[in-house]
């Protein structure tokens, strides 16, 4: 039985195939962007979870250019932005990151004066307040949100880097005491 297209990863040759590669599908169809190595997946993981942690449009675009350059697995960074950023984490995690943002900038005596509170966007939901009174306030937050996004993008990616190379190795070490033990005769 084969999975539905939306909960699969798509194999080279779909990816390969695609008409809006065009003439950049020869960098795509070198097989260190597809073959499971601990390094590569390690910085496929990486690199999707920092990218899947910034505030902007254009993750998967801007994912297959760094995997290019560093050489990651690109099924697995193509994933992990919907993973750091799906639809039940996407805002706490940028909660947690305008957070993070305004209190390093009131910290270092760079915070903005104007900032958003609960019940500014209480009145612009309510539509006491125009979208373009606001713009001054959400620009601010925007900023300190990026601010703190990449922060907490670091130590993400940086947690995740290690986890899969921590994990992939105690795995690999795992699978060879098991097949250690089958092949050892019981007395």
């Amino acid at each position: 039985m084969r999975l539905p297209a939306f909960l699969r990863l798509p194999r080279r040759e779909e990816i390969l195939r695609r008409r809006p590669l065009g003439r950049f599908t020869h960098y795509l169809a070198r097989s260190a962007y597809w073959q499971l190595h601990r390094r590569n997946v390690a910085r496929g993981a990486a690199i999707g979870t920092f990218i899947g942690a910034l505030p902007y449009f254009g993750h998967v675009a801007t994912i297959l250019v760094l995997c290019l350059w560093r050489r990651a697995y690109i099924p697995i960074a193509v994933l992990m932005p919907f993973v750091v950023t799906g639809p039940f984490t996407i805002v706490p995690f940028f909660y947690a990151a305008y957070q993070v943002g305004y209190a390093l900038l009131r910290r270092m005596d760079m915070a903005p004066a104007l900032t958003i509170h609960y019940a500014d966007i209480q009145r612009l939901v309510h539509g006491h307040v125009h979208l373009a009174t606001m713009g001054n306030r959400l620009w601010h937050a925007y900023l300190i949100t990026w601010v703190g996004s990449v922060i907490l993008g670091t130590l993400l990616s940086l947690t995740v880097y290690w986890g899969v190379r921590i994990g992939w190795r105690f795995w690999v070490t795992v699978r060879v005491v098991r097949r250690r033990r089958r092949r050892q005769p019981t007395p």
